[in-house]
């Protein structure tokens, strides 16, 4: 099937008054190998009163002829095909066309550990919750459990926010109300973190009404990737140390500098160190040492060793560049960070 033949929304089976508790938002992008597993996943799940949304991001492996196909065979399916804009993007259009009660986004590539959907309904019933967060199995391409990512603590508490919870702010780790959501979307023009600032914004706006289910409902998968310093992957975590500081003030704003200080320098210094190992003009560098310095009164807030590199780049630029450099002929730089709450040395293989 060629790609102009199926353009826009497909599957007329479905009333356009058909509004299921939980819509399954699905950016798909050149994933034709793992599509099936992660359908079949969810529609052998014994819980049916859902609707997936498979948002095809100008695939050009068969992807999208996959999601036609599926279409066919489930009524429940809703196929989109736009042209490549970026995972992002198609997550905003598949919440723009969902039509759930609840909203669950998840990776192409990844499958629902079974009997998700009944326990996430079940708790949608007994509690009525804005959000139900669980934790994340991370496994290989093998099924092999090699990493997890734990659900945050239980509260009741409007004053508390997710980081004050311990939430790693996964979207795939949560169910939300699509209602809390309306005016909520993915910044497009971010490639790294754009997740974590879509989840802190929803799940703020969640906080008291969070239901929290003690076991993995999610099998997310990882692959290792080429973890080297160029201009590209620098840039990008350059972009993203904005998400990392408009959380810190958010939280700031609210009274809770930590832990939200302790990520963004994490994450900061990270970034400052890839500078120093890459051929990057030197204005990013001297811009992202200001931020940092901006918030030097903040400092003995942080652990010892996250606290001497930031005295470091603050007092000692030219000897922490140094050492960033000796560091990272050594060790590679995926180190030089410390808690930084993302993917660092991994990636999601469809990563757009």
């Amino acid at each position: 099937m060629t790609q102009g033949k199926h353009k826009g929304l497909r599957n007329p089976r479905l009333s356009v008054d058909y509004f299921p508790l939980i819509s399954i938002i699905i950016p798909v992008f050149n994933t034709e190998s793992y599509l099936p597993a992660c359908l079949n996943s969810i529609l052998n799940q014994r819980f049916h009163d859902i609707e997936i949304v498979l948002v095809d991001d100008g695939s050009t492996d068969g992807s999208g002829e996959l999601c036609e196909e599926y279409s066919l065979i489930d009524p429940r399916i809703v196929c989109i095909h736009q042209e490549n804009k970026g995972v992002s993007a198609a997550r905003n259009c598949g919440l723009d066309k969902a039509h759930g009660m609840y909203i669950w986004f998840c990776d192409s590539d990844d499958t629902l550990v079974d009997g998700s959907l009944e326990a996430i309904a079940a708790s949608i019933r007994d509690e009525s919750p804005l959000m139900v967060v669980f934790p994340v199995d991370q496994v290989n391409d093998d099924g092999e459990r090699i990493g997890y990512i734990p659900a945050p603590k239980v509260s009741a508490d409007i004053n508390e926010g997710p980081l004050q919870l311990g939430d790693r702010l996964y979207p795939v780790s949560r169910v939300f109300q699509r209602a809390i959501a309306l005016d909520e979307r993915f910044d497009t023009s971010l490639s790294l973190l754009e997740d974590r600032d879509f989840a802190y914004r929803v799940t703020w706006r969640a906080a008291g009404r969070i239901a929290v289910i003690d076991k993995p409902l999610y099998r997310y998968l990882i692959t290792r990737c080429d973890s080297a310093v160029n201009g590209s992957s620098v840039e990008r975590y350059c972009d993203a140390v904005r998400v990392q500081e408009n959380i810190l003030l958010n939280e700031e704003r609210l009274g809770h500098v930590m832990p939200a200080f302790e990520q963004f320098c994490s994450f900061a210094i990270k970034t400052y160190s890839m500078l120093m190992c890459s051929d990057i003009e030197r204005k990013r560098a001297i811009h992202l040492r200001n931020t940092l310095i901006k918030y030097g009164h903040y400092s003995k807030l942080l652990g010892m060793g996250l606290r001497v590199k930031f005295l470091l780049i603050r007092y000692c630029p030219v000897l922490f560049s140094v050492l960033a450099r000796l560091h990272h002929l050594n060790a590679g730089v995926d180190d030089l960070g410390s808690t930084v709450i993302e993917e660092s040395s991994t990636c999601k293989r469809f990563r757009q």
